[in-house]
């Protein structure tokens, strides 16, 4: 199989793959309004396929040396594929903050905020010349680390495509893209705080902790196995 058609293949299994999971997901977001639950299935979505680059990296060292390349194929088109997810999330968030926005927030301050998407950062000013108070409540928190979140995310799917990382050569490519494991944390805590925030189903901690468990114990036997071998040498 060519190298183009392995990566169409990858590509399609996504699209499956966010098919099916919409689906299973449909029924419990129906309730919400058409734009925010899709940039809730997104933001999943997104968050899945990010732990799931993670996991390729250890899985790969523990199969035939004559997979790697197509693991790493596969790995680099799952962050593509998780970056545009991840990146229609964002835009979504944007477009229905331009907007009433219809979450039901608790824990949040009831100060007035900035107009626009600008409220989810910042409070209104007290004056036409002042800058904009940040929002430190616990969405606006969350809010800051989504942002932090996706500049890394639109950054490490920017450089994914082949044309840019040989343009950045590889020892640079390489220690940009050591920040996954960075971005993969900041949307865990972007999503809990907002799990923590939003009142009711059907968010819950099991939606992020679960996937965290399991992305904890792959790297944790990888970095164990990585240090015997090291040592058998």
């Amino acid at each position: 199989m060519s190298n183009t058609w392995f990566r169409l293949n990858t590509y399609g299994v996504c699209l499956i793959l966010l098919a099916l999971g919409t689906r299973w997901l449909w029924t419990d977001f129906a309730a919400f309004p058409l734009k925010e639950a899709w940039s809730m299935i997104l933001g999943y979505f997104a968050f899945i396929m990010i732990g799931v680059t993670l996991l390729i990296g250890p899985l790969c060292t523990w199969l035939p040396s004559q997979w790697r390349s197509a693991c790493l194929s596969i790995r680099r088109d799952v962050g593509i594929f998780a970056g545009l997810c991840g990146l229609l999330h964002v835009a979504l968030v944007l477009v229905l903050f331009q907007g009433e926005p219809r979450l039901m927030i608790i824990h949040d301050t009831p100060a007035p905020k900035a107009d626009g998407w600008l409220g989810l950062f910042f409070l209104a000013s007290s004056g036409e010349n002042e800058w904009p108070i940040p929002n430190w409540s616990l969405p606006g928190v969350a809010n800051f680390l989504g942002l932090c979140a996706a500049w890394i995310l639109f950054t490490l799917w920017l450089t994914s495509f082949q044309v840019i990382k040989k343009w950045l050569g590889t020892s640079s490519w390489k220690r940009l893209h050591l920040s996954n494991p960075l971005l993969f944390l900041l949307v865990v805590f972007h999503g809990l705080i907002y799990v923590q925030s939003i009142k009711g189903e059907p968010h819950s901690f099991a939606d992020f902790l679960w996937l965290v468990g399991v992305v904890w114990l792959v790297r944790g036997i990888g970095f164990v196995h990585a240090i015997i071998r090291r040592r058998q040498r």
